[in-house]
């Protein structure tokens, strides 16, 4: 049987900080070789240089090379990007009081240049990798394809409240209704034939 391959998805360009980036989608492989490469730059090894960083540190740390690795790995082309004009003396050239920019090319190297700058990295990974991370989480989110649970009660049901918010209220003398006694039948009356009175 032939088996059709589902398209790949397309690259798309998203706006960051005033600038349009073209980014492709991020795969699984691309995944796995972005957090390869974030270990081997943050040296996590047994004998790696931030044994003594708390697991929190680690984790942030590790979070941002994955994050710089798939930006890195994902960044394909950019619109309006641009670096100051500068001077002989490092000053940024002003004309009409405004800062004078050149269009920066696409390049890997000017794309670590920018990435350098903590804003502008924040911005790309708010524009590319937390979109991917939210819609990796709410497809795996409980309710979504997860099985019944053995008591009958699924996961995304046992997320809700299951106990009463407040006690019944309790029951009063008027709200207590006499217990039925045993039942009698009542006794038939007996015809009256037509003609008596």
């Amino acid at each position: 049987m032939l088996v059709a391959q589902r398209p790949q998805p397309e690259p798309f360009w998203r706006p960051v900080m005033g600038a349009t980036v073209l980014f492709d989608p991020i795969t699984r492989p691309m995944l796995r070789r972005a957090r390869r490469a974030a270990i081997e730059v943050l040296g996590l090894t047994d004998s790696g240089p931030d044994q003594d960083a708390s697991l929190d540190e680690q984790m942030a740390d590790l979070g941002d090379a994955l994050s710089h690795a798939l930006i890195i790995a994902g960044a394909r082309d950019w619109k309006d990007v641009g670096r100051a004009v500068l001077d002989e003396h490092d000053e940024p050239v002003l004309v009409d009081g405004l800062p004078q920019f050149d269009e920066l090319p696409f390049t890997a190297e000017n794309l670590a240049i920018v990435l350098a700058d903590p804003l502008a990295f924040e911005a790309f990974d708010a524009a590319y990798v937390i979109p991917f991370v939210q819609a990796e989480r709410e497809r795996a989110a409980p309710g979504k394809g997860s099985s019944p649970s053995p008591n009958g009660i699924s996961t995304a049901e046992t997320q809700g409240q299951i106990i009463a918010a407040s006690p019944a209220p309790r029951a009063t003398a008027t709200d207590v209704r006499n217990a039925p006694t045993s039942s009698t039948k009542p006794k038939r009356k007996p015809r009256k034939r037509s003609g008596q009175s």
